[in-house]
């Protein structure tokens, strides 16, 4: 069999229960909807870690945050990827694979060592971080590379610029130029794209809203709404339900809009005759907490299900037949998965211990307040939560708390991952590593998304 064409699609922030494929009640998603259809659909896939950074650094490695060393934004460890690790695209790119990358967020590219191994990638704010042959930038946007830096100090890259629709836009359309351009006879592709529409703030366009039968927000509306979500997330203020429920609104319509994009690049597969063949990967890194837990509550928000469960959807070569599996499933299985063919989506991601997501709180800011490691396993139906410092939670099915009286149970689950932990190659406790020093450019950013102060 040949190697087949991979793409790689990551939903930056993508709750899995405001996927219409997953049962929401709005069609947020029709094209992946489709593309499960005739694809692999897993019921419960978890994350890595519950964000951006470690995530998809453990999706690029095919290992566990304590293991790879990227951890949190700026606390006690590095940004980058240690060059002892192998990457996906650099595994790939040895076997012969023609890559490239196409980033929406400033964690996914030279700040973390993920465009290691590419032979094209666009970088967040549009810069051409590595320049291939294929001629995939007009000269408008080689133009925009020279001078994003300059016009980043001048703008103080405001996200309605950099983050919303017109950098989505670009990146997929630039995408959609390299699987045209490459869609002639010649070396294997792997084409990886992320696109953050679900992270806040959300700005999405007027028809996502009426192609859900929601009302379009006025001009000034959603400045407002974003900048009472930004208090929330950095913790300054509470979310009313009437807010919060205008939030889901805006998420959904942004999700709408996205798998419109989503849409685009499958049918340029299609068009080029490639789709069939192809090994197709639709994932979430991490999703997100709108108003349901305490952001300071114990356990960390993060480590519940709004955080943890992602959608995944799997096309592998030549299946047009819907599968379903409710086995859990890990994320780091990506990384067998696309390196190995001849591997099936359930042996790659599923394996017999359940689940398992590592969180290190806090994740980003530049703060003197000590990091604490928190672990969560889960057997698809309860989820047990445990921190370094042996405070431990079970909660069931329902997501609810569960009582000590379950002593049998937790003691199971504490078996489990410590048998887990066990077997874990730890990088991450070496000496700890000076602060990253970022541009400007980046910084604000990172403030826009709520990263930093």
């Amino acid at each position: 069999m040949a190697d087949p064409d991979i793409l790689f699609v990551v939903l930056d922030s993508v709750r899995r229960d405001r996927v219409s494929a997953y049962g929401h009640d709005r069609t947020t998603t029709p094209n992946l909807d489709q593309l499960a259809e005739e694809a692999t659909l897993f019921e419960d896939a978890y994350t890595p870690a519950p964000w951006t950074l470690p995530s998809h650094c453990s999706m690029f490695t095919g290992v566990f945050p304590s293991e790879h060393g990227v951890t949190n934004g700026f606390s006690d460890q590095s940004l980058r990827l240690p060059e002892s690790i192998d990457t996906l695209t650099e595994r790939l790119s040895a076997d012969g694979y023609r890559t490239a990358g196409f980033s929406n967020n400033p964690w996914v590219g030279s700040l973390s060592g993920i465009d290691r191994g590419f032979d094209e990638y666009v970088e967040w704010d549009l810069e051409i971080g590595v320049d291939g042959d294929t001629d995939i930038s007009t000269t408008r946007d080689r133009l925009y590379s020279a001078a994003h830096g300059l016009l980043a100090q001048a703008a103080r890259q405001p996200v309605f610029l950099l983050k919303r629709r017109m950098f989505t836009a670009n990146l997929v359309e630039r995408a959609t130029r390299w699987l045209r351009a490459t869609a002639r006879d010649g070396p294997p592709t792997f084409t990886f794209l992320n696109l953050m529409e679900a992270h806040s703030p959300y700005f999405p366009p007027r028809d996502a809203f009426e192609a859900l039968d929601l009302s379009p927000p006025g001009p000034i509306e959603p400045r407002l709404l974003n900048t009472r979500l930004l208090a929330y997330v950095l913790g300054r203020s509470d979310l009313a339900p009437e807010q919060r429920e205008r939030v889901l609104e805006f998420y959904d319509a942004s999700l709408r809009y996205q798998d419109r994009k989503l849409g685009q690049l499958l049918s340029v597969l299609k068009e080029t005759g490639r789709y069939d063949d192809s090994l197709v990967v639709i994932v979430a890194d991490h999703g997100k907490n709108l108003g349901e837990h305490d952001r300071n509550g114990t356990p960390p928000h993060s480590t519940r299900s709004v955080n943890t469960d992602v959608p995944l959807v799997v096309k592998r070569p030549g299946q047009d037949d819907p599968k379903r599996v409710s086995h859990p499933a890990e994320l780091t299985g990506i990384f067998d998965l696309a390196s190995d063919p001849e591997l099936s989506p359930t042996a790659a991601l599923c394996g017999d211990e359940g689940a398992f997501v590592e969180d290190y709180v806090p994740h980003t800011g530049r703060t003197s307040e000590p990091t604490t490691r928190w672990r969560v396993l889960s057997d698809g139906t309860h989820r047990y939560v445990r921190a370094e410092d042996g405070r431990e939670y079970l909660f069931g099915p329902d997501g609810s708390q569960l009582s000590k009286n379950e002593g049998d149970l937790r003691n199971q689950f504490a078996e489990a991952m410590e048998s887990r932990v066990a077997r874990l190659a730890e990088r991450g406790d070496g000496a700890k590593a000076e602060p990253e020093t970022l541009s400007r450019g980046i910084e604000s950013q990172l403030e826009d998304l709520g990263y930093l102060e």
